[in-house]
């Protein structure tokens, strides 16, 4: 029952694919400055003039990549429970240095420079 539940899963997330693709794209353009990000918070910021997904932990250490997906192009987007960076499109999942912990991706994301 669980590997029907996984596949029904990923059927819908290839479905709305091409929506998460523009419509991701669409909310980036709201993103907040770095310095809204309270500790503990990952989200899609600007810096700079540039959006980046940026983590900001309890000390105030802030890690950054890219928000692009490297499978696929899809914006990711900050999973608290587990605290890593979700890929909405196709399941992939980053680690808050970019890292990836679980495919399709098989490229990590950019790091980005903070200050």
């Amino acid at each position: 029952m669980a590997a029907l539940s996984d596949l029904m899963g990923a059927a819908v997330r290839v479905v709305l694919a091409p929506v998460r693709f523009v419509a991701d794209r669409v909310a980036m353009r709201r993103a907040g400055p770095l310095d809204d990000l309270a500790p503990g918070e990952g989200a899609i910021v600007d810096l700079e003039g540039r959006k980046v997904a940026a983590f900001r932990d309890e000390d105030g250490t802030i890690q950054a990549v890219s928000p692009v997906c490297t499978h696929l192009r899809c914006i990711v987007s900050f999973d608290d429970e587990r605290r890593e960076w979700a890929c909405p499109c196709h399941g992939s999942r980053f680690g808050l240095d970019g890292e990836v912990l679980k495919g399709p991706a098989k490229t990590p994301l950019e790091k980005v420079s903070v200050g």
